[in-house]
């Protein structure tokens, strides 16, 4: 029987840790934001640069990119008029490309899920 109920006597990971993973992948979790991850695994870029990537106006990417700091997935540095960002963390193309791999088999049940929407994000 699977469960969607939490393993009482799971030693994954501690309940502060939980939370941070969930957090972690909560981060991860939009779509606008794995774009300028995505971006950014290619070297370092301009606020400019990833609203015309991304398609979204500046003050959305400059909030995703915001959290994008606060959380440490990315730095940024002023160079005269331009801020440039890059990412802090090792890895995420890694953890990003795996979980592409795991839901393979799931993409067309996630790509139509009606349970989880942005109300709940």
């Amino acid at each position: 029987m699977i469960s969607c109920l939490p393993d009482m006597n799971s030693t994954v990971l501690v309940p502060t840790d939980t939370i941070a993973a969930a957090r972690f992948f909560r981060v991860l979790g939009d779509p606008t934001r794995l774009k300028i991850l995505e971006l950014l695994n290619g070297g370092e870029r301009t606020v400019g640069e990833m609203v015309s990537a991304v398609g979204q106006p500046q003050p959305r990417v400059s909030t995703h990119l915001a959290c994008l700091r606060h959380c440490g997935f990315v730095t940024a540095e002023r160079r005269g008029k331009e801020v440039v960002y890059r990412l802090a963390l090792d890895g995420l193309d890694g953890i990003v490309g795996r979980a592409a791999e795991v839901m393979g088999p799931l993409a067309e049940r996630l790509a139509t899920c009606t349970r989880i929407g942005p109300d709940w994000m």
